[in-house]
């Protein structure tokens, strides 16, 4: 396994080590869309961290001040459709299982991981941030799963986990944005803070945590994932399931185009 020293030079993570803490940024801009280049690198580091006894927690941020993540890269993901054909035949039986390990790598850090979520967390930014321990938003976050307007699908296991199954429903069917006050309210939220403060907040409660012994913290960490089983990573999978469902008829790649030339699909019930 890769050590954060072997680790190569980054293109769309930056990753910075201080006082216990890792710091790993999104820094994809204008607004962080999650392309495979980041799965890839997202993987990479959280497995190196994993192993890295410098660092007792980490905090997952973003740069920029559109959105601390507008989801899967559409355009990428429209042109992987288009050539879908030729596709190799491990894509074609589990087309999600790169975003799912990226996924995986965050929620089975062996410390815990804290987001600060400046701005809207859409659809795969939903994912990440429904994959850490802790989350700490300003009043600028909000939340969404906007996957249904763009002929996909997605988020709600981590939703329901979050939220409970109804607002999960509201959030799935409508794509309507939830603010950090509302998920604050209803406990997904740790503590919702002013503009431009969530990683000073995350980072603190990251170096409290980095006081406490790195075996009780590493055991802790561990067992809460063992009382939640697997039920997560399982509903995930069933979710990707129905999303590549989707993706065989026409309407979903229409709704894809529709939303990338700024236009009103128009639906061909096939």
């Amino acid at each position: 396994m890769t050590t954060v020293e072997e680790l190569p030079e980054l293109e769309t993570l930056t990753l910075e080590r201080a006082d216990g803490v890792a710091v790993v940024t999104l820094s994809r801009p204008p607004v962080n869309a999650v392309n495979r280049a980041m799965q890839l690198e997202l993987v990479a580091v959280f497995d190196a961290l994993s192993q890295d006894r410098s660092v007792n927690s980490v905090v997952l941020a973003a740069a920029g001040e559109k959105a601390f993540c507008a989801g899967i890269d559409l355009r990428e993901t429209a042109a992987r459709m288009a050539v879908s054909e030729d596709a190799p035949i491990e894509a074609t039986l589990d087309a999600g299982w790169e975003w799912r390990r990226a996924q995986a790598a965050i929620r089975h850090c062996s410390v815990p991981v804290i987001a600060a979520v400046e701005g809207p967390a859409i659809g795969a930014g939903f994912g990440l941030v429904g994959v850490c321990d802790l989350i700490i938003a300003s009043e600028s976050a909000s939340f969404a799963l906007t996957e249904i307007n763009v002929g996909l699908l997605g988020g709600a296991s981590k939703a329901i986990r979050m939220l409970g199954p109804f607002k999960a429903r509201m959030m799935m069917f409508t794509g309507t944005f939830q603010s950090a006050a509302d998920f604050h309210r209803l406990g997904a939220v740790e503590e919702v803070v002013a503009p431009g403060k969530a990683l000073d907040r995350a980072r603190e409660i990251g170096v409290l945590l980095a006081s406490k012994s790195p075996l009780a913290l590493r055991l802790a960490k561990e067992s809460i994932l063992r009382l939640e089983g697997d039920e997560l990573e399982a509903n995930y999978r069933t979710e990707q399931d129905y999303t590549t469902r989707l993706r065989t008829f026409e309407d979903s790649a229409e709704a894809m185009q529709a939303f990338i030339q700024k236009r009103d699909p128009v639906w061909a019930w096939r």
